[in-house]
């Protein structure tokens, strides 16, 4: 099978970096802060299986409810799903990745809150929701596992555009130093600090 381009391999990109993140967790570290306030690991790992689920969703229906926000102020009120956190996170990679192969082409449209929107584009979105809460994974084990340059540069130029509207989605960009790498910039732009791990709690 040839490599994917396009926003199919934007996707493919952020789901390798995010799952090979994951590969990290161990199951005592569901209670670990992550940069997200008010979000353990747990939490986050649930958060992110459900908009893999959202996202599959979307792509082979057509439609989507705006109910998953990428960062919303307080974690999200859905149960942690059954099973394995890690596991359901990779099989619901698969089916997102398998989904996009065939319905995010340029003529397909996905219905987003009422609004046609192209499907490649709602793709990228997700990509790059996939790739920052992957670094939000890292942060919180401690990894320090950069989202990767050629992936993050990618990213960065579709930001202006694919997160225009960033209210209730990403916190405000945080200033980085002008020579940080591309993965420390974007994780800046989308609100996050790259150089400050989650603050343990309760301890």
């Amino acid at each position: 099978m040839s490599t994917p381009s396009g926003a199919t391999g934007l996707l493919a990109g952020a789901i390798s970096y995010a799952l090979g993140v994951c590969t990290l967790v161990e199951p005592g570290d569901m209670v670990l802060p992550t940069p997200c306030p008010g979000w353990d690991l747990g939490t986050l790992l649930a958060h992110l299986s459900d908009s893999m689920a959202d996202l599959e969703t979307a792509i082979r229906t057509g439609h989507l409810e705006l109910e998953h926000p990428g960062n919303p102020p307080g974690p999200p009120a859905a149960c942690l799903p059954a099973g394995d956190p890690v596991d359901v996170l990779r099989d619901r990679a698969a089916a997102l990745l398998s989904v996009s192969y065939c319905y995010a082409g340029p003529e397909r449209l996905v219905a987003l809150g009422g609004l046609p929107v192209p499907a490649g584009l709602v793709v990228c979105t997700g990509a790059v929701e996939i790739a920052v809460h992957g670094w939000d994974v890292s942060s919180a084990l401690g990894a320090r596992a950069p989202i990767p340059a050629a992936l993050a540069t990618r990213m960065l130029r579709l930001c202006p555009l694919l997160v225009a509207g960033r209210d209730g989605l990403f916190a405000a960009p945080v200033e980085v130093p002008a020579q940080a790498s591309p993965g420390d910039r974007l994780v800046g732009y989308l609100g996050r600090n790259p150089g400050r791990s989650p603050l343990v709690t309760g301890e």
